[in-house]
């Protein structure tokens, strides 16, 4: 009796299955997880599986790799919801919809020292201090504090500079710090301003702007009219941040907008940390099947706070899922309020929200419109009913040292970064001054490979002309790949991008020329030119690796005398490696030419 897979497993796994709140894992033959999922009810909604009529093409795929089910009942949804995020992020697997936007968002900090300094932070809160944020980007976080210091005047070096300073540095000179390193502000000033800083983070604007008012006045009523000059621009340089940044009656809030059509989505983050929009951050969310919009935002929220401190209160456009609420302050340690307003002007701030991600949805939607044109531009030229995945080869060495093949790989989609390859060529299979030795070892390897594990593309794009293309095509031939698309791209004269020649392995003779001004010659340079740049650094990397470790005979014409002479005049091969064509030429034996060859193997 053969192992049951498919609707077919669930079905017989069904019988087992309760009706309590759950998540349950599914797995493919390898015993690899292809989904996670939670539900209120396993029962209901795992038998959803078993009709695959009902199904998106997506879900039938998963279902069909289906081979085995297993469940773990939780005491609720809450539950569920922790245990469901703990496992997406622990195997992020196939079929689920993960944030593929791992980045850490930045932080102001004011660091808890005798002398406090203003930083922008990313990553765990290791340092002790008060925090503040996050903020959508690194630049926004650097023009705050560059604006603070204008207001504050606190610094920003870092401690072995600051404790050195024997005067004050240019930044004190442009009125950018207070000079507490050299004792140009006193201890109880310098805390002052600490702790203004302190409460504008905070939002308490008026409270500041009320006692640098009152102090301004006390200074010019005893004539002092300096200080009372300082106090006034920072209240200018205040009260123009206020003017310019929107004030909502909010704080430690973040808002979340939710648009969707079909299987996909866009959400968009406002963060209200301290009182003034910090900024948002924008998701778009593809493949969403048959799941609900509440599940969706629920699963995404579980995601983006975990990389993301969360605040006290998220304001949702959607109803909160039932048990979200108390998954997410279990994990942040602290309460926290999720809510869909219905009126006021909470209401507006998430009207505006949503507003935005629909607007992104479109904006990025018309793009993707225009990428999936160009695409099937590509298949029709091609001459294949279907293009899934294209394949682009390049190599890259200097005479023959450091001998590198690259292969990036690329579908409607973009770049797909993780199935990029690099292959080292050491000159056992291939010489490594041969291009089309180099291609040919590059390509068998690859695709005997593939040919092995069922993963071929559907085209090559080859960096050369008639020649390359010739040599590329008798591989393929060898491995009686005869029907594999082949498209190579000749540089044009003089190398000038969009003069380019292409040919097509189905008839390499004839020469295709594109429309200099359409999309399909721009995405060609650019698949092309992502391969050359990774052939590119793939190379420098190794050769960096190897500089110091290779000798200089490994350079083709340098032989013992010319070495000893090169050592005798710059005294180490680092020395060498950092000289000019000038200064390599001055060596008695060493010819321009070969001071440039020289040159080159160290530099590219």
């Amino acid at each position: 009796m053969s192992k049951l897979s498919g609707a077919d497993l669930i079905r017989q796994k069904l019988k087992t299955v309760s009706e309590r709140a759950g998540v349950y894992r599914m797995l493919d033959a390898g015993g690899n997880i292809l989904y996670v999922g939670k539900a209120k009810n396993l029962k209901k909604r795992l038998t959803n599986y078993t009709h695959p009529d009902r199904l998106s093409y997506r879900i039938r795929q998963m279902v069909s790799e289906t081979s085995d089910l297993i469940t773990i009942e939780t005491e609720g949804e809450a539950e569920a919801f922790i245990l469901e995020s703990d496992l997406i992020k622990k195997f992020r697997p196939y079929y689920n919809i993960l944030l593929k936007d791992d980045k850490s968002y930045p932080y102001i900090l004011l660091t808890h020292e005798d002398t406090p300094r203003l930083l922008k932070y990313r990553g765990s809160r290791s340092i002790r201090g008060s925090y503040f944020g996050p903020f959508p980007s690194g630049l926004a976080v650097r023009e705050t504090i560059k604006t603070l210091q204008k207001i504050f005047g606190l610094r920003t070096c870092n401690n072995t500079y600051f404790s050195n300073r024997s005067r004050p540095c240019l930044l004190y000179q442009i009125g950018r710090c207070s000079g507490p390193c050299t004792g140009q502000i006193s201890s109880a000033d310098y805390a002052k301003n600490v702790d203004q800083t302190l409460a504008f983070l905070r939002g308490d604007h008026l409270t500041l702007q009320d006692d640098l008012t009152r102090k301004m006045l006390e200074f010019s009523a005893r004539q002092e009219y300096e200080q009372a000059a300082k106090l006034r621009d920072r209240l200018l340089a205040l009260n123009q941040i206020q003017d310019t940044r929107t004030q909502n009656p909010i704080n430690d809030t973040d808002v979340v907008g939710f648009y969707r059509q079909g299987d996909t989505a866009c959400i968009q983050v406002f963060f209200y940390r301290s009182g003034p929009n910090g900024g948002n951050s924008i998701h778009f969310l593809k493949h969403l099947g048959d799941d609900s919009d509440s599940d969706i935002l629920g699963s995404f929220l579980m995601q983006f706070y975990d990389r993301v401190p969360p605040p006290r209160r998220i304001l949702m456009s959607l109803p909160p899922p039932p048990g979200l609420e108390e998954a997410l302050s279990h994990k942040a340690g602290f309460p926290i309020r999720l809510s869909r307003p219905a009126r006021g002007q909470l209401t507006l701030l998430v009207q505006r929200a949503v507003q935005n991600a629909t607007q992104s949805y479109r904006t990025q939607a018309q793009a993707d419109d225009i990428r999936a044109e160009v695409w099937d531009e590509l298949r029709t030229l091609l001459h294949l009913p279907r293009l899934d995945k294209v394949e682009v080869y390049d190599n890259s060495h200097i005479q023959g040292a450091f001998a590198v093949g690259a292969m990036i790989a690329a579908t409607a989609d973009g770049f797909q970064k993780k199935l990029y390859r690099r292959f080292n060529i050491d000159g056992t299979r291939a010489q490594t001054n041969d291009d089309f030795g180099m291609m040919r070892e590059v390509l068998t390897r690859r695709l005997t490979r593939g040919l092995t594990e069922g993963d071929l593309p559907s085209a090559l794009l080859i960096d050369g002309g008639k020649g390359q293309l010739s040599a590329v095509l008798s591989i393929l031939r060898d491995l009686h790949l005869d029907n594999l698309a082949v498209l190579a791209i000749a540089k044009g004269e003089k190398r000038n991008a969009g003069l380019e020649t292409f040919y097509l392995g189905s008839d390499p003779e004839t020469p295709i020329h594109l429309d200099l001004k359409g999309d399909l010659i721009h995405l060609l340079q650019r698949l092309r030119d992502e391969a050359h740049r990774f052939a590119i650094g793939t190379h420098r990397a190794r050769r960096a690796r190897n500089m110091f470790h290779e000798t200089l005979t490994d350079i083709e014409d340098i032989g013992d005398r010319r070495k000893k002479a090169l050592m005798l005049h710059f005294g180490s091969a680092r020395a060498v490696a950092g000289a000019s064509v000038d200064q390599l030429a001055r060596v008695p034996g060493i010819s321009r030419r070969l001071a440039e060859k020289i040159y080159a193997f160290y530099h590219g």
